[in-house]
């Protein structure tokens, strides 16, 4: 098996086609977890208002509503006030007159102000959409009914902490108009400033659609006056643009909001569409321009996006049609939820293009870093993505209920944290692998008993391909402590056999012999030309063991067998040149042709230790030491 395999391009993956009504039903099923999480909300707002609010009570017969409100505790402090709202605040006619003056200079934020929102069962979001229409519908409501007398409310000095102010009790107004002036009321809320009361914010929907077909009261103030119209907040135009009969409440709704839903729908599915188009075309002109190809037709490339680009549409147009705030609530909490699963969805096909155009431009380099780093960090981007939906989604989620999830996971807490031992070790190993670099992709290593080409390395494991081409996976937590043997790393492959020659070799013919393999191997285009040895080893049993000892520099395993084939190969010709003739494992009988006689032994053999010593020194010639003797290996280049 090869221990470097070639780079593969990363292809576009196909994705199947969804059917319609799947999708449909996967909308309305993210819609139907907001609503829900939505009406657990309202009802954990609404118990605590009921739990922790000043209750108030409508009057029977003639009398004004709230016309009693309870004092606050006298051994309760008053909560921090800004001075300046104080002042603006500060009493029910200093309360009217930054009412009125902020509506009519188009100060609609600071009007809102002057409405106490806690009863109003909303998101925090939907007050802060509703506050200003609210506002500005109160101000419709007092123009048709009176010009009002700022001066009529009391005072500073003259407020009573324990009074409620209605707007009949202040003026006078016909059988009908009372009914209306008696639920406008100002009273003290509990951080001892006075505003409309909760009750009056409840009424403004309802007072305001009575007074639809009513024009506002003609005082010598409004057609005298010079000063520009305050500024329309645009769920209101946007109503005005319809008949009065389309602006009152038919079935749960207006009937120009159910238009206004149905063409937000639309408007939604037309950013969808025209969001995918777009892409598809800005890919077809990029292909075109820069890869001089055709793009690939991948069905539903885009969608992700384009459901992103849907959510975010409907999440930003819902504000705008002056939904009423409960529904509003629901909508934005279900929208939410649609937008950040979609947004997750968009975030994760663009961290693939982006991971296949980096993969694409990895092919290009040398080193293989960038094959495990382009594929860890995709992941941790993911990770990271759905980390940022998840923390948004809480957010909607009331804090209660955070708190109460917060406690939870406090009580699993420990549970939780050995069970995750083995992944944050697992993690740790990771960074240990993308730090240190042990190995990278492709590289042939030996670990844990395990010996195969690496093929992937994420966050929990490394999967190692085997030479019989099964797939291991090895935990990354391993690699902390244990030793990984990168044989891909290795600078040279050593090379180290025995050549066996027949004993019937000549001692010039076994000099030849290792010399002509030196040559060889310092001819050879792939073997280290510094450090190799060949030398006669061993007198075996059968054979004469020459120590052939050399290093290949090869960047992988099938070119160092191809190598090793052509030493081997020229050493088998060298030796057919040389007439030498490789052993293998014989046994020769010897027959006798008769005992020598005395004679004979006498005369050679008479002295054998000095016979010895003779024949030696014929052989080894004179004594050599010091600086005659042979000094270090030198290893040459080839012969010219």
């Amino acid at each position: 098996m090869d221990d470097d395999p070639q780079k593969e391009e990363p292809a576009f993956s196909e994705r199947k086609m969804i059917h319609p009504w799947l999708r449909l039903l996967a909308m309305l099923a993210i819609l139907g977890i907001g609503a829900n999480v939505g009406a657990a909300r309202y009802a954990a707002q609404t118990g605590q208002l009921q739990s922790t609010g000043n209750s108030e009570k409508q009057a029977g017969g003639g009398e004004s509503p709230e016309k009693k409100v309870e004092p606050p505790d006298a051994g309760t402090p008053e909560p921090t006030v800004d001075p300046e709202l104080k002042k603006a605040l500060g009493s029910p006619q200093a309360t009217m007159e930054t009412f009125i003056g902020a509506v009519n200079e188009s100060r609609l934020k600071d009007a809102a102000r002057c409405l106490d929102l806690s009863k109003l069962t909303a998101t925090e979001e939907a007050r802060e959409t509703k506050e200003e229409e609210l506002a500005y519908k109160l101000k419709e409501v007092l123009d048709k009914l009176t010009q009002i007398d700022v001066y009529q409310y009391a005072s500073i000095a003259e407020a009573e902490a324990d009074e409620s102010y209605a707007l009949d009790d202040m003026q006078s107004f016909g059988e009908v108009d009372q009914k209306i002036a008696e639920q406008i009321v100002i009273a003290r809320s509990v951080d001892g400033l006075w505003r409309f009361t909760p009750n009056t914010v409840l009424a403004i929907e309802k007072l305001h659609e009575e007074l639809l077909e009513r024009q506002k009261v003609e005082t010598p103030s409004n057609s005298e006056a010079d000063e520009p119209p305050p500024k329309v907040p645009f769920a209101i135009w946007l109503a005005d643009q319809f008949p009065v009969e389309m602006r009152k409440t038919h079935f749960l709704l207006p009937g120009y909001q159910w238009i206004s839903l149905a063409a937000i729908v639309l408007l939604g599915l037309l950013a969808d569409q025209l969001t995918r188009l777009t892409l598809a075309i800005l890919m077809k002109m990029w292909f075109r321009l820069f890869r001089r190809d055709r793009a690939p037709v991948i069905p539903n490339m885009w969608r992700p996006i384009g459901l992103f680009m849907q959510g975010v549409t409907w999440y930003a147009a819902t504000k705008w049609i002056g939904l009423p705030a409960e529904l509003l609530s629901v909508l934005l909490v279900g929208l939410t939820y649609f937008a950040v699963v979609a947004g997750v969805w968009t975030s994760f096909h663009l961290i693939d293009l982006a991971a296949g155009i980096a993969a694409r431009r990895a092919l290009t380099t040398t080193s293989r870093f960038d094959d495990v780093l382009v594929p860890l960090l995709a992941t941790s981007l993911k990770i990271a993505a759905t980390c940022i939906g998840i923390v948004i989604c809480i957010n909607v989620i009331d804090t209660q209920i955070a708190t109460l999830l917060a406690g939870l996971l406090g009580i699993g807490g420990m549970a939780l944290a050995f069970a995750s031992q083995d992944a944050v070790s697992n993690l740790f190993g990771s960074l240990t692998v993308l730090l240190d670099r042990p190995f990278e992709v492709g590289d042939w290593i030996v670990a844990e008993g395990v010996e195969g080409t690496v093929e992937a390395v994420g966050f929990r494991s490394t999967r190692v391909r085997t030479f019989y081409n099964s797939l291991i996976s090895i935990p990354n937590s391993r690699f902390t402590t244990s030793s990984v043997d990168n044989l891909g790393r290795r600078q040279y492959r050593r090379f180290k056999t025995v050549l066996g020659l027949q004993y019937d070799t000549t001692p010039e013919q076994l000099d030849a012999f290792c010399e002509g393999i030196r040559e060889l191997i310092r001819r050879h285009p792939y073997t280290r030309k510094d450090y190799y040895h060949v030398y006669l080893n061993d007198l075996s049993a059968s054979a004469l063991d020459v120590l052939l000892y050399c290093f290949f520099k090869c960047p992988d395993w099938s070119v160092e067998l191809r190598e090793r084939h052509r030493l081997l190969v020229d050493i088998m010709k060298l030796a057919e040149r040389l007439g030498v003739q490789f052993a293998f494992p014989t046994r020769t009988i010897q027959m006798s042709q008769g005992a020598p006689t005395s004679a004979e032994k006498n005369t050679e053999w008479s002295d054998p230790l000095g016979l010895g010593i003779r024949e030696a020194m014929q052989v080894a010639g004179p004594v050599v030491s010091g600086v005659d003797r042979p000094g270090s290996v030198e290893f040459t280049g080839p012969a010219g």
